[in-house]
């Protein structure tokens, strides 16, 4: 459990339980995308096996090639670094080690920007149905600026067609409005998470300390999955349209209500609720906290710290919308069904959608 969560810094984890008849090692994969486009692929194997691993690459998640390898190194190097050709595009890897075990991985995270948190909700694992997540499918982020041309190039070239923005209007800056000639579509579907204004205001004010905020982000968790279950089924009927792919969701800092709309989603799709939770937590690695809370160096250390917990990524606040949808529903997949209102019918298709069998 430890080596799950801790390996290389808590980077995306993949692993092959079994690959032939026979003992088979236990291969565990991560990739993460440098901010210069190129991608750091790391594994392990246990037992330890020799001989080489060969590294294959697509711009297309469904279809990566194994003619010409982008890179070898053998498998006791347990690291390569791949250079990209073109790194305004997104790439995905198979790993075959010895010519034997197959794994698909690519990375967790995606550099795009003026945006942080973005990353990429495939390869999670549906261990009952021996399938996993589609990478390259739907994607989860802090706050996008659709008028900044870096931003829309880069989710243009990613593939992005939909934005499913869960902001409510007091949050926008600006109208967020995409040409149709960019060929993304904005979807607002405005989720109100309590006034977090007020609390960043008494945080500045120092009338709100760390111990305060906590409880007041598990209430407002509770608060979310209690009075909008009609917005997370807007969310997925745009899911249940395959034309509406790739599509990404975002909220401000993309763990708040968008960690809560993804773990519904993974959890719709059948992953277990420790890859749900890893994912979530994923945004204590990649939402930079002090540069998004940068105008607080002067406030005093207690208020410093009240200001990171609300944007934390925390276990307890996830399992706070768990616990309100468990009390008045008694599991997860019952408020899918009763509140979201979710036939067996359109679980299927989103799971025909979202999800492939796993390579053996």
């Amino acid at each position: 459990m430890s080596m799950r969560k801790n390996l290389l810094n808590g980077l995306f984890i993949s692993i092959i339980l079994s690959a032939c008849s026979g003992a088979t090692p236990h291969i565990i994969v991560v990739c993460e995308e440098t901010s210069a486009g190129n991608s750091i692929v790391k594994w392990e194997t246990k037992p330890a096996i020799e001989g080489q691993v060969k590294v294959y690459a697509s711009t297309d998640p469904a279809n990566v090639p194994e003619t010409r390898p982008v890179a070898t190194a053998p498998i006791a190097s347990q690291c390569v670094t791949v250079m990209n050709n073109d790194t305004a595009k997104r790439y995905y890897y198979t790993l075959l080690f010895n010519d034997k075990y197959r794994m698909k991985v690519s990375s967790r995270n995606v550099y795009v920007p003026g945006t942080q948190n973005f990353r990429d909700l495939g390869g999670y694992s549906v261990y009952s149905t021996h399938k996993r997540v589609k990478w390259g499918m739907l994607y989860r982020s802090a706050q996008l600026d659709l008028n900044r041309a870096e931003t829309a190039e880069k989710l243009r070239n990613i593939g992005i067609r939909t934005v499913i923005d869960l902001r409510d209007s007091s949050e926008l800056a600006a109208p967020s409005v995409t040409a149709p000639s960019q060929g993304i579509r904005r979807i607002s579907i405005p989720i109100h998470a309590g006034n977090v204004a007020d609390i960043l205001h008494g945080i500045d004010r120092q009338r709100i300390q760390s111990d305060t905020v906590y409880r007041i982000v598990e209430r407002m968790n509770r608060h979310i999955v209690a009075e909008h279950a009609g917005q997370f089924r807007q969310v997925f009927d745009i899911l249940l349209d395959r034309r509406n792919y790739p599509a990404v969701i975002h909220c401000t800092s993309g763990k708040g209500r968008t960690g809560i709309a993804s773990a519904l989603v993974l959890a719709a799709l059948g992953v277990d609720e420790e890859s749900v939770l890893y994912d979530y937590s994923l945004s204590n690695h990649y939402f930079d906290i002090p540069t998004a809370s940068s105008y607080a160096y002067h406030l005093p250390v207690p208020s410093q710290e009240a200001l990171t917990t609300i944007y934390s990524a925390r276990e307890a606040f996830l399992n706070a919308a768990k616990n309100e949808i468990e009390e008045k529903y008694g599991s997860v997949d019952k408020y899918l069904r009763e509140a979201v209102g979710l036939s067996k019918d359109e679980l299927k298709r989103l799971q025909d959608i979202l999800l492939v069998k796993d390579e053996k």
